[in-house]
């Protein structure tokens, strides 16, 4: 199944953000807004450092690629992208001919292997190094697949694993498709690493919202008001925070704010107290997809899409403390998985054109402010690597 088959592309319209136990802090003088820098488009690849994971789409083939040596280890086969995740320190994918979760190190050492069920669909997200997150997906008749899916978390060091069901209350009803939720698009509930909470989509007969759930106590934290396609959620690796896509207020009492549609960013604690990130939709109608927390935790990279903006789709990384954005402008599609290095120095994503029949990759490097893009030969990047 090609990765774009599954690609989905949706507005949201509704702009009102309510939580049940949480307050609104907004910054004053908020320092971020739309302005992109071109990057420059090179015919060779920059020099890197490192080993660099990707996806051949042509072949569904998973690859680790020395960029010192210049060469290229195959590895299995895997059905979907979204069928294989890295971390810093390992690669993990469920291979398509053995039905096997393979855990490789960094130079393609087999590390574990374990048997995988035909409903293990996609590698959702790694925890840490020790728990990875799978999504065991209920099938309809006809083979496809059927959400909200019931989450594994697998201990890649023992095999031992949990089966969390998504019983949740209101839990969105899967109708005529998945909601637009990132990587939980299909499972519907993205869990913290210590899985005490998770967020997940919700629906009464009123209203969407996502919900903030305690999962010990078995009662809800906070609830954001927003709207099919919901939003992104991302959350920190200490557990402590998580980033996620939502409607701004339209009627805050800290002052009138001009909305023109779409969502911004907001870092919403474990307790449920929230803090708006960025201030996008005041001129333009936005969204954002990918979101990706740097290893040093001081910075989110996302792919941010424009219905009003010259240039639709731009890679933007924030910095929380200090409110700043930079954005580089992309002419074609974006939104597939962005990768830091390990110093949280520079970031890498693939695009595609508005056909989607070429690929290029992008490199952004913070610290020497530059960025460039070449041909990526059809390859998606999922990973990258210290030698």
């Amino acid at each position: 199944m090609s990765m774009m088959k599954n690609k989905i592309f949706t507005l949201v319209f509704t702009i009102v953000l309510v939580s049940c136990t949480s307050t609104l802090v907004l910054n004053e003088s908020p320092q971020n807004q739309l302005d992109c820098v071109q990057p420059e488009n090179v015919q060779e690849a920059p020099i890197l450092h490192g080993i660099i994971a990707d996806f051949d789409e042509d072949n569904n083939q998973i690859e680790l690629w020395n960029s010192n040596d210049n060469t290229t280890l195959l590895l299995g086969r895997v059905e979907i992208l979204s069928g294989a995740i890295s971390n810093q320190n390992q690669l993990a994918y469920i291979d398509a001919d053995t039905r096997e979760v393979k855990i490789l190190s960094p130079q393609g050492k087999t590390l574990s292997t374990f048997s995988a069920s035909k409903n293990w669909v996609e590698l959702i997200d790694w925890t840490n190094n020790q728990q990875l997150l799978i999504s065991s997906m209920p099938f309809r008749p006809d083979g496809s697949w059927y959400p909200p899916s019931s989450t594994i978390a697998l201990n890649v060091d023992s095999g031992e694993y949990t089966e969390l069901s998504p019983s949740y209350p209101n839990i969105y009803a899967y109708t005529s498709g998945p909601p637009d939720f990132g990587v939980y698009s299909y499972s519907l509930t993205a869990y913290d690493p210590v899985l005490t909470k998770v967020v997940y989509p919700a629906q009464t007969t009123d209203n969407f919202y996502l919900s903030l759930w305690d999962i010990p106590n078995e009662q809800e934290v906070a609830r954001f008001q927003t709207s099919y396609s919901f939003g992104e959620v991302k959350w920190k690796g200490d557990g402590e925070v998580f980033v996620v896509s939502l409607p701004p207020t339209y009627n805050n009492k800290s002052g009138d704010i001009s909305y023109v549609g779409g969502n911004e960013l907001f870092l919403v604690g474990k307790d449920g107290e929230i803090r708006r990130l960025t201030y996008l939709t005041e001129k333009n109608v936005v969204n954002e997809y990918s979101l990706s927390w740097s290893p040093d935790k001081a910075k989110i990279a996302f792919w941010l899409k424009s219905e009003t903006d010259t240039h639709k789709w731009q890679l933007a990384i924030l910095n929380t403390k200090t409110g700043e954005l930079a954005s580089y402008c992309i002419d074609g599609e974006g939104s597939l998985p962005i990768i830091w290095s390990s110093d949280s120095n520079q970031l890498m994503s693939t695009f595609s054109n508005e056909e989607y029949t070429n690929h290029q990759f992008l490199l952004i490097d913070i610290q020497e402010k530059n960025s460039e893009m070449w041909s990526s030969n059809g390859k998606v990047v999922i990973g990258w690597f210290d030698e």
